[in-house]
């Protein structure tokens, strides 16, 4: 008896947190110590940077998996809020590096009394504060989408979505522009945004779903399904 194929979701969803694990934890844990090793121990400065670039490197694996995956299920939105967690991780790992290091450091420019340094450490809080107001103003929005990439023309899913509103009852509004088409459900909070991804393949994030407009998202997934 074979052994089932795991669920996809699944896998992106382990995909998306080990990319986030990698760039929170991972890369300023490692600059981290390449900053520490280049004002006590110079002789692993070149190790640390040079894995430094080889943790990044293989950050490219998983979000090319990720990639893939999101051609085969529908996933909520939310991987922003994955980076914005990694942009956190990495600032205040590297505010505390910083700080440490000039604590100990006996190089210009790494003194404590010297302006710089607290001018790194000054301008790293107030990322900081920016990157966490940006989380809590549209954490809902992106917790509320959902995405999904398909092997197919924009112009082909917008005709067949725009034919299913329409049996449904529902008016549905066009707003084209440079990047793709978007819908706009006319009554029932639910937008439509498809995208060209690529030469030929196309990116569609439904936004804004809600308990009033679940049942018409699941049915406009069923019948993606059936035609693609």
């Amino acid at each position: 008896m074979g052994i089932p194929a795991e669920d996809p979701a699944c896998e992106l969803e382990r995909a998306q947190n080990l990319v986030e694990f990698m760039l929170a934890v991972v890369v300023p844990i490692i600059l981290a110590l390449m900053l520490f090793s280049y004002v006590i121990f110079r002789e692993l400065f070149d190790v640390f940077f040079i894995l430094t670039i080889v943790v990044a490197v293989l950050t490219l694996l998983p979000a090319k998996k990720m990639h893939d995956l999101h051609f085969e299920c529908w996933s909520a939105n939310n991987m922003p809020l994955k980076i914005v967690t990694s942009f956190v991780g990495m600032i205040y790992i590297s505010v505390v590096a910083v700080f440490a290091v000039a604590m100990v450091a006996v190089f210009e420019g790494l003194t404590p009394e010297n302006p710089l340094t607290f001018g790194i450490v000054g301008g790293l809080l107030f990322i900081l504060l920016g990157v966490m107001s940006y989380n809590s103003r549209y954490r809902d929005k992106f917790l509320s989408m959902e995405k999904r990439f398909y092997r197919k023309d924009p112009r082909y899913l917008e005709d067949i979505m725009t034919e299913f509103f329409n049996s449904k009852g529902e008016k549905c509004a066009k707003f084209p522009d440079d990047k793709g088409t978007r819908l706009v459900v006319e009554g029932k909070k639910l937008a439509v945004n498809i995208a060209l991804l690529g030469s030929s393949n196309s990116e569609v994030i439904i936004e804004d779903i809600d308990l009033g407009n679940v049942d018409l998202f699941n049915n406009l997934k069923e019948l993606l399904k059936a035609k693609t």
